[in-house]
């Protein structure tokens, strides 16, 4: 028996591991927790679908976006090159692009984990989700990236 439910056209594939939908509803059993938990899912979502959608602008034949209930992957072809910098940093900028129309829509965010409400919540997982993954080390995009433009075009 497979772990996997798989969705969507074959060319972009959304795969949510079978602990997903479980973990959700112990988070809303736990009362406030799950719509708390829906948002940070939401962010790494966001993240892993720019990676998804920058992949096949550039030429993929096929992406997949697998999620767990502690984390998500996108699988895009390696590019090499621009292009595969690109695609690194799509997931980062879908993320901070959110976070950006969120502040224009709240105003005063306060970057709080704690007790925020939710589009406060909303705001600060995708801004540090975005920032975080900028990081310049393997295995953060913004890694990726810096290794993918520093090796060139692909051969």
């Amino acid at each position: 028996m497979t772990a996997w439910l798989a969705i969507g056209p074959p060319r972009c594939r959304l795969r949510i591991h079978l602990l997903l939908p479980v973990a959700i509803a112990v988070a809303f059993l736990a009362g406030d927790l799950g719509w708390r938990y829906l948002i940070l899912l939401g962010a790494l979502v966001l993240h892993e679908f720019g990676h998804a959608l920058a992949g096949l602008l550039a030429g993929a034949r096929r992406t997949v976006v697998s999620l767990w209930p502690w984390r998500g992957r996108a699988d895009v072809e390696r590019f090499g090159g621009v292009r595969e910098a690109v695609v690194a940093l799509a997931g980062p900028a879908a993320n901070l692009l959110v976070a950006g129309a969120l502040a224009l829509l709240g105003g005063g965010f306060t970057l709080r984990l704690g007790r925020a409400p939710l589009l406060d919540l909303a705001f600060t997982a995708c801004l540090l989700m975005g920032v975080l993954n900028l990081a310049p080390v393997r295995p953060a995009d913004g890694g990726v990236a810096l290794a993918a433009w520093r090796a060139g075009p692909a051969k």
